[in-house]
């Protein structure tokens, strides 16, 4: 009994032993890591990746989701991945410390085919265009790489001109290279432009059906039924309907032998380290169903240098004005088109003419990586 007695009472004061330094000896450090037992969870935003031009600079100041445009279609490359913070914070929610952090990673940098100088011309020519026509006009410019389907320049303006004023680092309107541009959705009928747009021709170069390019809310244009008999009853005129940008890919393909190609403005997909993610060509989306003759004709009409009094290739339809020509005329490396509306004549030409004499001022034109 009295050795039973003593192993009780020696367990006793271990016990007793252990509780006092469970409470006063560490009781502070519980009573912390009690406090701190609650965890918050705080995201860290990734910053977006830049929209370049192909001299490298930036194209716009900042590209905001949702804005459209080249921000929309290549959100998954430019949203980068989030971070994430681990707080510990006491039952006021007041944060005690820091438990760990994984940083954001930035969205990766799109590299485009923009050149800088012959955007900020087509703006200042379709400005002008819209000075002299009121208002009330609408216009476009397309400048396309005949040999690769890249968009060198792409403005647009619905009712105004076009002046800098939406974060371009470079003076150049950003929303002229959104989904609303007048270059993809103005469907106007292309008038004496026959040789490429009549309706025998229309299917050929691809009319009807988008482009493809990588911007959002593109138009199809219209071929009338009478091109297309299974689509039914024909829906107002019997006339083809074409958008700047379908005509300057018709064109293109008629000088680089008959490839029509889907336009792209982005280049490359950089990371952040700059090395490349992918390459990014336009790709061709069919072949011109075309003669040879039919190739030649053209080329020659848009090739030929006419007087300064004389119209550059002008197509007016019903209130509307188009101009096409080739640069250089000898050896076409780009193709431009000028759409006008509300002016019909020639009110488009003196717009095309800028960009014809302009682009070969500028020397060397900007190229990519």
């Amino acid at each position: 009994m009295a050795l039973l007695a003593v192993v009780v009472s020696s367990m006793m004061l271990t016990v007793l032993g252990r509780l006092w330094y469970l409470q006063v000896v560490s009781g502070p450090y519980y009573a912390k890591a009690a406090a701190d037992s609650r965890l918050r969870t705080v995201p860290l935003p990734a910053p977006w990746g830049r929209i370049l031009a192909a001299d490298g600079r930036p194209l716009t100041a900042d590209t905001l989701v949702g804005r459209g445009g080249l921000e929309t279609w290549y959100r998954a490359d430019l949203a980068g991945r989030a971070g994430v913070r681990e707080l510990a914070v006491d039952s006021r929610g007041t944060v005690t410390r820091v438990l760990g952090e994984r940083g954001p990673r930035p969205g990766n940098t799109l590299t485009t085919s923009v050149d800088p100088r012959i955007q900020r011309l087509a703006e200042r020519a379709l400005a002008a265009l819209a000075a002299k026509a009121g208002r009330e006009s609408t216009g476009a410019v397309v400048v396309l790489e005949t040999s690769t389907g890249r968009v060198i320049a792409l403005a647009g303006h619905a009712g105004r001109a076009t002046p800098a004023r939406h974060g371009g680092a470079m003076g150049l309107d950003t929303e002229s290279l959104s989904g609303a541009s007048g270059a993809l959705i103005a469907q106007r009928a292309p008038g004496t432009a026959r040789a490429i747009t009549s309706q025998g021709a229309a299917a050929a170069f691809g009319f009807g059906r988008r482009t493809g390019i990588d911007l959002p809310n593109e138009a199809t244009g219209y071929i009338p039924d009478s091109v297309h008999p299974e689509h039914g009853p024909a829906a107002g005129q019997g006339e083809v309907l074409v958008t700047p940008l379908q005509l300057a890919t018709a064109y293109a393909a008629a000088v680089n032998g008959g490839t029509l190609f889907s336009p792209r403005l982005a280049m490359t997909v950089l990371r952040p380290d700059g090395t490349v993610v992918r390459t990014i060509a336009p790709p061709a989306a069919g072949r011109v169903a075309a003669s040879p003759e039919t190739l030649r004709g053209i080329r020659h009409a848009l090739a030929a240098i006419p007087s300064p009094d004389t119209a550059l290739d002008a197509h007016g339809g019903p209130g509307t004005s188009w101009s096409a020509c080739y640069v250089p005329a000898e050896t076409p490396r780009y193709v431009v088109v000028v759409v006008s509306s509300r002016t019909g004549g020639h009110a488009a030409e003196s717009a095309a003419r800028t960009m014809r004499e302009g682009i070969p001022r500028l020397g060397g034109t900007t190229r990519g990586t």
